[in-house]
């Protein structure tokens, strides 16, 4: 397997309006070294978080990488 080189979070748009601020993933995935993309399914399970950078800290937690490689995209 190679290196991961980035990996990009997109929200979840469909979070009720009570929960304004709350930010969860919708998708997942990653790019190796050599452009191949790869989906984390995994990683989908409605965990709520406060702030992008406590989102991105778990992502890269559970994938392994620097937070610093962690993009998000609405």
């Amino acid at each position: 397997m190679k290196k991961i080189a980035s990996v990009t979070v997109h929200l979840d748009q469909e979070v009720p309006e009570y929960m304004h601020g709350v930010l969860r993933c919708a998708e997942v995935t990653s790019e190796d070294e050599e452009g191949n993309e790869q989906d984390h399914p995994e990683l989908i399970d409605n965990a709520e978080f406060a702030s992008e950078d406590a989102l991105k800290a778990d992502v890269a937690e559970r994938l392994g990488v620097s937070p610093d490689i962690v993009d998000i995209e609405d």
